[in-house]
Parts: C-alpha cells; sequence; structure tokens
C-alpha cells in the first residue's frame, strides 16, 4: 500500500514513493525524515543524499540511475555506481590498501660491550637471609652487630649491669644466630679441619619459616654447658637450607622430606652421618647425647701416626771364619 507519514495524509505518486524508499535505505532513517529531506532538496535523491552526507564531489550527471518527477516540481534523480561507492564503499574494492609486509627491527640497541657484568651472589649466611623473621636492618651493616653501643663507655649500654649478663634489647638479638660459636669456611674446610683437630662436626641446617630454628638460636646454642661440650670436642656449622652449601648437604645425607631444623653429628673421616635429630633440640637431650660421643672423639690415623719407617737392607751373609 502506499506509505503514510505523520503528516496525516498519503503520497499518491508511486514514483515519489519509490524515492522515498530509497533514501530510506540509504540514509537508514523513517518515511517521514526521508519525506522531509526530498521535499527540501526538490525530490532529488542524489541532491538530497549528498547535503545529507555532505559529499559535495560525489554528484554524478548521465543516465544508469533512478529517474523519477516531482509532483511537486522535481526534476529527474539519478545515482550511479561512483555515488554508492562514495557512500558505503560499494566500489569494486580497488582504493583498499595493501597489507603491510612484515619486518624485524630492533627497539633497542645494547652494545654487549657495555652490558654490566653478571656477579654471582655472595653466599647466604646464617644472619643475613631475606626471609628471616627477626633481623634487624638497622643494625646489620655493623661489623660489631650492633654491640657498639652497648659496649661504649665501660659496657653501660641499655640492660647492662656489672656481674650480670647483658639483657637482649629486640627480637633480632634474642634469635640471632650464634655466630661466636659457629665455624666460618666451606664444608670441605670444615671436615679438614676436624679431622686435624680430632672434632665431630655437628652440622645445623635450618629454615628461615620454622619458628624451631630460632627457638634453636634463643634456647639451644646459648646455653653454657651447652657451649662447653661444643668448644672442647665439636665444631658446629650453621647453614640455611636454601643456600648453595645448605643445599649441597641436604642433597646428600636428607631426604627430601626433611623436617628443618636439622642437626646432624658427622664423622670427619668418612664423612658418615653418625647421629641426627629434627625439630626443635632442646639443650639438655642434645648434650646428653653428645657426651657419649665427646669421651671418645673421631681418629684419623693418617694423621696421628707416622709413616712407616723404610725397610732397612739386610746385613750380608759373611762366610764362616776359619780358626
Amino acid at each position: 500500500g502506499p506509505l503514510s507519514t505523520r503528516r496525516g495524509h498519503q503520497m499518491a505518486d508511486p514514483t515519489q514513493q519509490e524515492v522515498i524508499l530509497q533514501f530510506m535505505s540509504l540514509a537508514s532513517c523513517d518515511a517521514d525524515f526521508a519525506t522531509s529531506f526530498l521535499e527540501a532538496n526538490g525530490w532529488n535523491l542524489e541532491l538530497a543524499v549528498q547535503s545529507l552526507y555532505g559529499d559535495a564531489g560525489g554528484a554524478a550527471a548521465g543516465g544508469g540511475g533512478f529517474g523519477g518527477g516531482g509532483g511537486g516540481g522535481g526534476g529527474g534523480a539519478g545515482l550511479g555506481a561512483g555515488d554508492l561507492a562514495a557512500l558505503g564503499g560499494f566500489g569494486d574494492g580497488d582504493d583498499v590498501r595493501a597489507p603491510m609486509a612484515q619486518y624485524s627491527d630492533t627497539l633497542v640497541g645494547v652494545d654487549p660491550a657495555a652490558r654490566p657484568a653478571h656477579r654471582r651472589p655472595p653466599p647466604q649466611s646464617a644472619a643475613n637471609h631475606p626471609l628471616e623473621a627477626f633481623r634487624d636492618f638497622r643494625t646489620e651493616g655493623s661489623p660489631s652487630g650492633g654491640d657498639d653501643d652497648d659496649t661504649a663507655a665501660g659496657g653501660g649500654g641499655d640492660g647492662a649491669i656489672f656481674g650480670l649478663p647483658k639483657r637482649a634489647k629486640n627480637l633480632s638479638e634474642i634469635y640471632r644466630p650464634p655466630t661466636e660459636i659457629c665455624f666460618v669456611g666451606s664444608f670441605e674446610e670444615l671436615r679438614l679441619t676436624g679431622r686435624q683437630q680430632s672434632r665431630w662436626l655437628l652440622v645445623n641446617i635450618q629454615s628461615p619459616t620454622e619458628f624451631a630454628s630460632q627457638q634453636l638460636n634463643a634456647d639451644t646454642w646459648t646455653d653454657e654447658g651447652l657451649r662447653a661440650v661444643l668448644g672442647s670436642s665439636f665444631l658446629l656449622w650453621q647453614r640455611y637450607f636454601d643456600s648453595e652449601e645448605g643445599a649441597t648437604y641436604c642433597r646428600h645425607y636428607l631426604r627430601e622430606d626433611a623436617t628443618f631444623p636439622h642437626i646432624g653429628l658427622l664423622d670427619p673421616v668418612t664423612g658418615q652421618l653418625v647421629k641426627s635429630w629434627h625439630g626443635f633440640t632442646a639443650a639438655e637431650r642434645l648434650m646428653d647425647k653428645l657426651m657419649d660421643y665427646a669421651d671418645r672423639p673421631p681418629k684419623d690415623i693418617s694423621w696421628d701416626e707416622p709413616s712407616p719407617a723404610a725397610p732397612q737392607p739386610a746385613a750380608p751373609a759373611f762366610a764362616d771364619r776359619k780358626s
């Protein structure tokens, strides 16, 4: 049926109805907007489209378009292939940009000679693990471990009273590793020293995330009686399990599901793990077991016994003298 608009009348001219349908298809609008826009442009479809999209150079002349006579004095209208290509890109596709060719390039050029040399991180000691819960960053850089403040001015520091032990000021001092009684050196140097001095090796492997390791530092290794036993017959060597030397020890002596902290008693001569403890071990219990080994220190015959003397040549056999 004929198109109806909100203006209350029907379009009787089928030619104008066809032009309205074409404009509605191109402009995606309703019949009222198309009718008013076409009336403003004299029912010239090409002119109306150019006015709508602002394309002044897309006018096309000649046949091949849609022709129509205006009921209100309008002329013919034609829409060619060039106008459709300008409006919606319905051309033959010759104006499509070619894809960019692949290429490779360097974002930042760095001279290999100018790169900083890769430095191997220093081995982690028992006092500066990054996961240590009770680190004292303020005094960690001091060579004396932060004790200068207490020993200055005759030892009258915080909590220092004549005849009494110094009172710990913070948690880092309470749970600090016993570095003053630990052997300083590699595991090979530890074994060599133990063989030369005929002393057992006491290895303590700790974990920075296990509080039992902190308990060993605060309660077990600070016991004066245990320290006296260690100083006479043992060499204490303490490492974290994730350090380079600690991981090597765990790989050779412990299982993969080992419990930390670990205390191992080793023979310096054979390298055998003689006795081991896992978890927190009280000083009295540890000292009771160590006393059995303190009475019989390990012996290395290559260090104690002198090398055998060279065999003496046999005395020449003389013939019996005649009287």
